[in-house]
């Protein structure tokens, strides 16, 4: 028990930023002006990142004041067995590793037991990011901690249903279709439903030797995954986590004009105009790929909160390039086939310094698709607590 409490302090930092960073969700990054690298090793731009001066508590009252909503109406915590204590907030001013304008604001609270409360774990830690007044995420830490109730459950299934009633109310966003989908849905089981365009998925996991129960409901359209609410429920139907950024993303145009084959084609096509540069100052070019050796899925990106469809190629090489380099990866825009930029894939990370942004009409595009890094991370959290994370993408 001592070393998964340690190993939660370790990870709690990294794993606040990542939920900053939108847990499930994409990073976005305006098309103007400067374009990013995926990890810029020779020449690095200064990301920017999370104010490293001590914030006053005055410039987060606004979302303190939502956090404290969610606390008092919606975490089913007996708060009269606890003394609630704002622990420390900042504001993440530009997401790390991309040129972007966007605030998130990060809040930590703590639940301390009252004497002869009963609880057996002490402290409990709740965790918030909040952006453009939309709270997008919360978790309790640690999971293993007995919380105090104010409200008992028989079953999984109804503390989910009674939390979906409460959380409409909240957002002002009707779920009404997503606690109906429920009805067919055994939560013991590992599945996947769709109804119309929302899919559900349902994960059984545990977390430091806690049963929990993850559910996800996606709203999809053409094969894309756009907004999603997602959460974890215990064993004792307690709501470990919430994701949420329906509120905060709208959604574009969804049209899928380019095909599957279509955008494989024009990424080969030109391939040719795409290089790095070596540390010694060599130019690494002239790839070639084969049609056969490409992974194209279809993914979404916010560009200036609006979430468009776009191409995701992964190409194989025929051999392994300088740097380690063994594919070269293509965004490209469904919508209209625009390449959006050329990135590629080393052996043990990315490796691109010199990234070549062309459209269809050969003019620069500046969009980059840079979270190597970060995605390098969660899944090093994800092996180490448990934590299924998806890749995305500015």
């Amino acid at each position: 028990m001592k070393k998964q409490k340690y190993l939660i302090k370790i990870f709690t930092p990294l794993l606040v930023t990542l939920f900053a960073l939108s847990f499930f969700g994409a990073i976005s990054n305006p098309v103007t002006g400067q374009t990013i690298t995926q990890r810029d090793a020779l020449t690095p731009q200064p990301p920017k990142g999370p104010s490293t001066q001590p914030l006053d508590a005055s410039q987060t009252v606004a979302a303190q004041e939502k956090a404290r909503d969610i606390i008092e109406n919606m975490l089913s915590v007996d708060l009269s067995k606890y003394t609630l204590e704002l622990q420390s907030s900042s504001i993440m001013d530009g997401v790390p590793f991309a040129n972007d304008n966007r605030k998130i604001t990060s809040l930590r609270y703590a639940l301390t037991p009252l004497e002869g409360s009963g609880a057996e774990d002490g402290v409990i830690e709740i965790y918030f990011t909040i952006e453009k007044d939309v709270v997008t995420n919360y978790f309790t830490m640690p999971v293993a901690s007995q919380v105090i109730t104010n409200t008992q459950y028989d079953n999984q299934k109804l503390a989910v249903k009674e939390f979906l009633e409460k959380y409409q109310a909240h957002t002002n966003i009707d779920s009404s279709n997503l606690i109906t989908m429920l009805d067919d849905i055994d939560l013991t089981k590992n599945a996947t439903m769709i109804q119309e365009n929302i899919k559900c998925t349902v994960k059984a996991y545990s977390f430091w030797g806690i049963e929990q129960v993850n559910l996800r409901w996606t709203y999809t359209v053409n094969g894309a995954d756009y907004t999603s609410l997602e959460i974890a429920v215990n064993a004792a139907g307690f709501i470990t986590y919430v994701y949420d950024d329906r509120a905060l993303y709208i959604i574009g145009d969804t049209a899928i004009n380019i095909s599957m084959e279509q955008a494989v084609d024009i990424a080969i096509a030109n391939l040719g105009s795409y290089s790095y540069e070596m540390p010694d100052g060599s130019i690494v070019k002239d790839f070639r790929v084969n049609k056969d050796a490409t992974l194209p899925k279809l993914a979404v990106v916010p560009v200036d909160y609006e979430l468009r469809p776009y191409w995701h190629i992964s190409m194989y090489l025929d051999d392994v390039y300088p740097g380690s380099v063994f594919g070269i990866t293509a965004f490209i825009w469904a919508d209209t086939g625009e390449i959006i930029s050329y990135g590629n894939m080393a052996i043990g990370g990315v490796y691109d310094t010199d990234d070549n942004y062309i459209s269809d009409a050969g003019s620069p595009l500046s969009l980059g698709n840079k979270l190597a890094i970060v995605i390098m991370a969660i899944a090093v959290v994800a092996l180490v607590i448990g934590f299924v994370v998806k890749r995305k993408y500015k």
